[in-house]
């Protein structure tokens, strides 16, 4: 997936989770029970898995590309390596953010529509973290082989 698509992803869901926390509260609001229950350790959970199995694919990756490079003794995958380190640090970024979420709900989001954007800010970080994973995998698949 090219980042501008991405870009649009995270764009449109931002806006339709303010849309719907203004409009129509409790669709995403604590009366919604899964989402009651899941924006709340089930998403921290869901996301340290992904935490923990994204990053050790980063991990692999990178040190890939130093094979590729020390075997060719040029450095050829500066732009994707940046991407990775880029993606690594978001995911972090994005899993203490999910934290300050589920921390923050009890204690701030006493209305509907506070409800409903604690708990869009939630889906928000679970979807860029899967399109994190997404672009981390299609770099994996990226890679060629070196057979003649």
């Amino acid at each position: 997936m090219s980042k501008p698509i991405a870009y649009c992803i995270l764009i449109v869901s931002a806006a339709l989770v303010v849309v719907l926390a203004v409009c129509a509260p409790g669709l995403l609001s604590d009366q919604n029970e899964f989402l009651k229950g899941f924006v709340g350790d089930g998403l921290l959970d869901v996301l340290g898995v992904i935490l923990a199995i994204t990053l050790a694919s980063a991990g692999q990756l990178h040190l890939t590309l130093n094979q590729i490079e020390e075997k060719h003794k040029r450095h050829i995958f500066a732009r994707m390596r940046g991407g990775i380190k880029t993606a690594a640090t978001a995911l972090i970024i994005l899993f203490v953010v999910a934290v300050t979420v589920v921390a923050a709900k009890p204690l701030c989001a006493k209305t509907l529509a506070l409800q409903s954007l604690f708990n869009g800010a939630g889906l928000f970080v679970l979807l860029w973290n899967v399109l994190l994973l997404v672009s981390l995998t299609q770099g994996i698949f990226a890679i060629k082989s070196e057979i003649d």
